[in-house]
């Protein structure tokens, strides 16, 4: 008997479905000295306006107007007088100093040169703190009165002309000056404010000439203590390192090594004491002391501790190199600030800013930094238009709203080669302001953003809405919860992909919120030919 035939299904193609890929906050920060097919992951292309933390990046503040001088002339110096948990906070142009505590005023004129370098020096008379600028005679500050100190002035310092004194510093207790275009030092008696000053000279020591630019006490423990050193840095990036307590006696003083940095120092405040290190803002790099002392000089952007950044930083050093930089560290954030000075009218305002915990580099945009310094734990800059800024200060930068964006290294997930088509995409934060953020995607190695979004419309610091913000769902029941904006559509087609996320701020009160992480979903093609 014939048997009856069995009908057999044939399976179809298989149907392509959908993975997904969590990328954790780039807690590595900003990231441009790695290979474009070889990241790492945990660091961004592009870091702007976010600050990265030990657990995600938090959005940075806005500015305000703190004082217009209405000179116009760039606020070349901010420094600050600390007595008795007190301090006042001045600022200087090339004219005039200013002292900005309650009702600003101008406390000195008739000036010529506003890049001054300060330091403080307590003594049992009181507590002073110097001015120096290379041109003009020194101004010392009492917490009361300011006084021009020459060679006859009340407490005056004979044997050198003090309007050639560009930079002082306190070794061993004692005042050391630097004589501005020359290879000598000078300083004098132990815990004296005034008198004789005494030379040391560098000439004979530094081999590649150029001239003093700044000194500073380095020491390999953190704080000061009898292993301290008393460091010169010339204008061409050599150091010299001498150990003792009296530069008179011969038995009391020695050189004990001369170092070469690498590159060019780029101004005699771009310096930051980092524990007894010192870091030190050159062409080639920030610093640190210690590594000149132990590699050799064509090393030394490899132990920068901007090396991250090498390719932007050496960029900037070159664009921006006719202008003195600033640093200043603000403890209270775990961040310092690299200030970039605007040279021009076609370069960005700008700097670089370092989580002194991780060492995270982030850049904050529209950020006119001439000159920046950190009071009553709050950081203020000057800029080229003789305007006085308090930073982190609102969600706006005065009038102009800005962006916080980020791109991500880019990644292969996993299929180096193998095409990759981007579906949908979300973001979660920890916040409690609200903000509208708008993801993207850069692929093949070549990065660019979409236009940013528009602000979220003002709101209250005390009380906003619940409910949906444009794409973010807010629970208003706690200061600061999850959010996580819903799945959308996300454009990217290619073997390689950077995602990427903006918020724009231009809102009254300072944002509040962290990035954690960001999903996606994906198809998976086949391998690009």
């Amino acid at each position: 008997m014939r048997q009856g035939l069995r009908r057999v299904a044939v399976p179809s193609p298989a149907q392509s479905r959908s993975q997904t890929k969590t990328f954790p906050a780039p807690v590595r920060g900003w990231v441009t000295n790695q290979n474009l097919a070889a990241s790492k992951p945990g660091g961004c292309l592009v870091l702007d306006n976010f600050i990265p933390t030990l657990t995600g990046l938090k959005f940075r503040g806005g500015s305000s107007l703190y004082y217009n001088t209405g000179d116009g002339n760039p606020i070349t110096s901010l420094f600050v007088y600390r007595v008795s948990g007190n301090s006042e906070l001045f600022a200087a142009d090339s004219a005039k100093i200013w002292e900005l505590q309650g009702t600003p005023s101008t406390v000195v004129t008739g000036q010529t040169g506003g890049y001054y370098s300060t330091v403080q020096f307590e003594t049992t008379s009181g507590s002073y703190l110097f001015c120096c600028n290379g041109t003009n005679s020194i101004q010392r500050y009492n917490g009361s009165a300011w006084l021009a100190v020459t060679g006859i002035s009340a407490d005056a310092i004979t044997g050198v002309t003090t309007s050639t004194l560009s930079h002082p510093w306190v070794f061993k207790n004692r005042l050391f000056f630097v004589q501005t275009g020359t290879m000598k030092a000078w300083y004098l008696s132990t815990a004296a404010i005034a008198g004789a000053a005494l030379d040391i000279t560098m000439a004979g020591v530094f081999q590649r000439g150029g001239s003093l630019l700044f000194g500073a006490t380095w020491s390999i423990d953190a704080g000061d203590g009898v292993d301290d050193k008393c460091v010169f840095v010339s204008t061409l990036g050599e150091v010299a390192v001498y150990e003792g307590s009296d530069p008179s006696d011969s038995t009391k003083w020695a050189l004990v090594g001369r170092y070469d940095l690498g590159g060019i120092p780029l101004g005699k405040n771009a310096v930051m004491r980092a524990g007894g290190d010192l870091l030190i803002a050159t062409t080639e790099g920030l610093v640190p002391l210690s590594q000149a002392m132990t590699k050799d000089p064509a090393a030394l952007s490899l132990a920068a501790v901007s090396t991250a950044i090498q390719p932007d930083w050496v960029r900037e050093a070159v664009a921006r190199q006719s202008l003195p930089w600033t640093i200043a560290k603000w403890d209270a954030q775990n961040l310092a600030v690299v200030a970039l000075p605007v040279v021009d009218a076609t370069t960005e305002s700008a700097c670089f800013v370092v989580n002194t915990e991780t060492g995270a580099w982030t850049r904050f945009t529209g950020w006119d930094t001439r000159s920046v310094v950190i009071h009553d734990n709050q950081i203020y800059f000057g800029t080229s238009a003789g305007k006085v800024m308090l930073g982190n200060s609102g969600g706006i930068d005065v009038a102009t709203p800005y962006v916080c964006r980020f791109a991500l290294s880019f990644d292969h997930f996993g299929s180096p080669g193998q095409h990759k088509q981007l579906k949908q995409a979300r973001a979660t934060f920890r916040a409690s302001t609200p903000f509208t953020p708008k993801l993207s995607s850069s692929v093949d190695y070549a990065q660019s953003f979409p236009t940013a979004p528009s602000s979220a419309a003002n709101y209250s610091a005390d009380v906003w809405d619940t409910g949906l913000w444009d794409t973010a769902l807010w629970d208003a029941t706690a200061t600061e919860t999850t959010v996580s904006t819903r799945w959308v559509s996300i454009v990217g087609a290619g073997f390689s992909h950077a995602l990427q996320l903006q918020c724009t701020f231009g809102v009254t009160p300072t944002p509040s919120g962290e990035f954690s992480a960001l999903d996606v979903t994906f198809d998976m093609g086949s391998v690009v030919n």
